[in-house]
């Protein structure tokens, strides 16, 4: 008996020498490849963090937060993660779905019932053709962050007002199409069918049950003392953005302030099947219906979040582009998860986002 202990603890003694041999070589991987493909191509700042469902696999943080106050980025360093929100927009669905409050395969307007487009076909447009893109909805073609607004009434405002003359360019249901402009909706059908605004929602029932503290789609909420700024190109130089992407009218879409730390929670969330810590956000079942093909024939999207095949295995994944760039991702079949944020417009991002999901593959 003692021999078969014995032998169960070298055993063991092994595997956790393994994994940390693999995870000290992913460190030396990514931490070269960052200093080399990322910080030399003169971004700012930028933060990398790998995890599994109950482990941090790798943090990085990498450069200032303002070129003029030299701050370093930490993991507390707050970025605006741009359209990565919309997968917020999903887990609010979904949610809300599992609890009878809303249909996702219901007609939008049975929960808006004010919104209204010059073509006809508007009426039978379901929750879910939102959410995966595939309502035949164009995108808004206005400038966002020029005209800001700020109070509760923002977003009702603009699908009462905006969306209205719109036409359908794609027949509901037949092809994908990415739109912002429903997403917005989307952010209006969660406000209406939870009583709460949108953001109230999002804070109530996914931030504060995954302690996700410092992250908030209010930008005065936001600890402005570890805000990133956005950063550009200017007379060939790198310099402070003087437009922040923010307007409560798009909040949906695209306005989540987060940090590494918060969003290490975010995807973990996700690789436990929908529960961290004892609270269970969605059930196994609606994180598989978000990453499963949009009624099960396209193949690139899901609910809120994007599917693509890598080297063989399914990665899930959003992106963020409003100058600032995010990324999130998910391998389920190796449970990993992925998360970068940069302040530089002129972040190589979707190189990026290929090749550091590739070395994280590769290494563990």
């Amino acid at each position: 008996m003692r021999k078969i202990t014995t032998l169960l603890a070298c055993l063991l003694c092994i595997s956790s020498l393994q994994a940390a041999n693999k995870q000290s070589d992913l460190k030396k991987k990514l931490d070269n490849y960052i200093e080399t493909a990322v910080m030399s191509k003169d971004v700012v700042g930028f933060n990398l963090a790998v995890v599994s469902a109950d482990d941090v696999l790798y943090r990085g943080a990498f450069g200032v937060k303002n070129i003029y106050t030299q701050e370093p980025v930490t993991s507390t360093s707050l970025f605006h993660i741009a359209s990565v929100t919309k997968t917020f927009v999903g887990a609010a669905l979904m949610q809300l779905h599992e609890q009878g409050k809303l249909d996702l395969d219901a007609p939008v307007t049975t929960v808006v019932p004010y919104f209204k487009l010059v073509d006809g076909r508007y009426k039978d447009l379901t929750i879910r053709q939102f959410a995966s893109h595939i309502s035949g909805m164009p995108d808004f073609d206005s400038d966002p962050w020029h005209h800001k607004e700020y109070d509760d009434g923002a977003l009702e405002r603009f699908v009462r007002d905006f969306i209205s003359h719109k036409f359908l360019t794609e027949a509901p249901s037949t092809k994908y199409q990415y739109c912002n402009t429903g997403y917005e909706l989307l952010g209006d059908v969660i406000a209406k069918a939870s009583g709460m605004t949108f953001e109230d929602y999002v804070h109530q029932h996914i931030l504060k049950p995954l302690e996700m503290n410092s992250s908030t789609l209010l930008i005065r909420d936001a600890d402005f003392s570890e805000l990133n700024s956005l950063h550009h190109k200017k007379d060939g130089k790198n310099a402070v953005h003087d437009i922040y992407p923010y307007n409560r009218a798009h909040g949906p879409s695209s306005t989540m302030i987060s940090n590494q730390d918060d969003m290490i929670k975010y995807l973990q969330m996700y690789l436990n099947k929908g529960q961290l810590n004892g609270r269970q956000l969605l059930s196994p079942a609606a994180v598989n219906a978000m990453f499963a093909p949009a009624l099960g024939k396209f193949d690139n999207v899901g609910l809120s979040w994007h599917r693509k095949e890598q080297d063989g295995q399914l990665v899930i994944y959003h992106g963020g582009n409003d100058g600032f760039k995010a990324y999130a991702a998910l391998v389920p079949e190796l449970n990993i998860g992925i998360v970068f944020l940069t302040n530089t417009a002129h972040s190589p991002y979707h190189e990026l986002a290929d090749n550091l999901v590739a070395i994280v593959k590769a290494s563990l």
